[in-house]
């Protein structure tokens, strides 16, 4: 009970942070998500845990997430199975530990047999390059096995594509698209006859489904300009619109060089909010993986600025009137996301 309590009050918070943090979010292809059949997300994966949150605060559907188990550490167990992390085992966490995949299926099989939906990101690691990387064949493999064992179900393959205008600064532009359905009953005739078929067959066929979602499907020799054209000029344009022009740049706009003014002007407004800034450049500075930049920042400012605002209310509110304490909190509020702006305009590249 408490932890269904906690799932939903994240999960509502984070619907409203990925409209609070992105710039403009842009929702295509949710009406190919069915209401009555349980589903599994296949996503790209650039943004490490943003990711997963993003997708099962957005979804219609109670969504569980399938994770590296390196994150269940002991004293977070209890909150990661609160909000719908379920732990996938790897040979590079030990034989040992592979058994315990059986308790992961487990809870994969329970999931979609009430018609939940799944998350899987098919790529099999996180990396922010724009592009679809080559598939593992866990996803396809785990979508059979399920399957097989509750052929009752009509389970679906949602194919997702999170496109990211910027990984790592806020009220950048995202597009959330969601592909056709994609039967996995269909595969199952060949996989009962040729397991290693089936499963390839599978893989093969999200991969085309994961391309369409994508702005830039596949890695060319034109990436680095390409990318260059997923940038704050375009962000007016649609999905389809970009997609169409991203390979030619026809009618788009380069980021451009960085405007150093704007940028020091930005960080300048900094001082309204220098406290949760503060500790969050600490925090963030202690960050290796560039990939998990985004998400910490993320998931730290979600916490750490509602606090932050809340003290600067009651200090204004003790010091001066309640009055006086809403102002200064309004203000802090309005200088952050001035802060930000500032900074997206001074066009700092990916």
């Amino acid at each position: 009970m408490v932890k269904r309590l906690v799932y939903q009050m994240l999960r509502y918070y984070c619907r409203f942070l990925v409209r609070a943090f992105f710039g403009k979010v842009e929702i295509i292809g949710q009406e190919n998500i069915p209401k009555d059949q349980p589903v599994i997300y296949s996503s790209n994966h650039q943004n490490a845990f943003m990711d997963a949150l993003i997708i099962g605060g957005l979804s219609p559907k109670i969504t569980y997430s399938v994770t590296r188990s390196d994150v269940f550490k002991k004293k977070y167990e209890w909150f990661m199975d609160a909000i719908n992390m379920i732990p996938i085992y790897r040979i590079r966490d030990g034989f040992s530990q592979l058994a315990k995949n059986e308790e992961t299926f487990r809870k994969i099989n329970r999931c979609l047999s009430q018609g939940h939906a799944l998350t899987i990101f098919s790529e099999g690691n996180h990396g922010n390059d724009f592009f679809l990387r080559s598939l593992s064949k866990g996803s396809s493999r785990m979508a059979l096995e399920a399957q097989e064992k509750m052929d009752h179900l009509d389970l679906q393959i949602i194919p997702v594509g999170l496109n990211y205008f910027h990984h790592q600064r806020p009220l950048h532009k995202i597009s959330i698209v969601y592909g056709q359905p994609i039967s996995v009953k269909d595969f199952i005739p060949l996989y009962l006859e040729q397991k290693a078929k089936g499963v390839n067959q599978m893989k093969e066929t999200i991969e085309r489904g994961m391309r369409t979602c994508l702005l830039i499907p596949q890695e060319s020799p034109t990436y680095l300009e390409e990318r260059d054209r997923i940038n704050r000029h375009n962000e007016s344009r649609s999905f389809e619109q970009l997609r169409e022009g991203i390979p030619l740049g026809e009618g788009l706009k380069s980021l451009g060089k960085p405007n150093k003014f704007l940028y020091g002007i930005g960080k300048c407004l900094g001082i309204f909010n220098f406290g949760p800034l503060w500790l969050l450049q600490s925090i963030l500075s202690g960050i290796k993986d560039i990939v998990f930049y985004g998400s910490m920042k993320w998931a730290l400012a979600m916490f750490i600025f509602p606090i932050w605002f809340l003290l600067v209310l009651g200090v204004g509110s003790l010091l001066i009137d309640i009055q006086a304490g809403l102002m200064i909190a309004l203000m802090s509020i309005l200088m952050l996301y001035l802060r930000q702006y500032l900074i997206k305009w001074s066009n700092m590249p990916h």
